[in-house]
């Protein structure tokens, strides 16, 4: 691959604008790369923001949000999801759920009918 200078000269001539192109791209992918990592990382902060400020919402409510957590902790205890009211379970094999749920469904719609 021996050539003469003015072959090599010809030939980084004819490739100069791919290698304009390779250089500017060395700036062009970090740059832009930049402006999107700006972008996300003011997405973020907003989130945390947001999220902070809710938090010290939550650390001294007003009497209305108390109200509200107050009577969501108290359905929270009052909610106990008994074994027979369970539809889907990855204990047992799905052929014995499948005819469980079935059942489940026909006295539902028992109760809805007697409603």
């Amino acid at each position: 691959m021996t050539g003469t200078p003015s072959e090599f000269i010809t030939f980084v001539s004819d490739i100069f604008p791919l290698l304009q192109i390779y250089a500017g791209s060395f700036f062009a992918i970090p740059l832009v790369r930049w402006f999107f990592v700006q972008r996300r990382n003011a997405e973020i902060e907003n989130r945390n923001q947001a999220r902070e400020q809710r938090s010290l919402q939550l650390e001294q409510p007003d009497l209305s949000l108390r109200r509200k957590l107050l009577s969501a902790r108290d359905m929270a205890n009052k909610t106990f999801i008994s074994q027979d009211r369970i539809v889907y379970s990855t204990e047992r094999d799905l052929i014995e759920q499948d005819y469980e749920e079935k059942e489940w469904e026909k006295r539902f719609r028992e109760i809805q009918q007697s409603d």
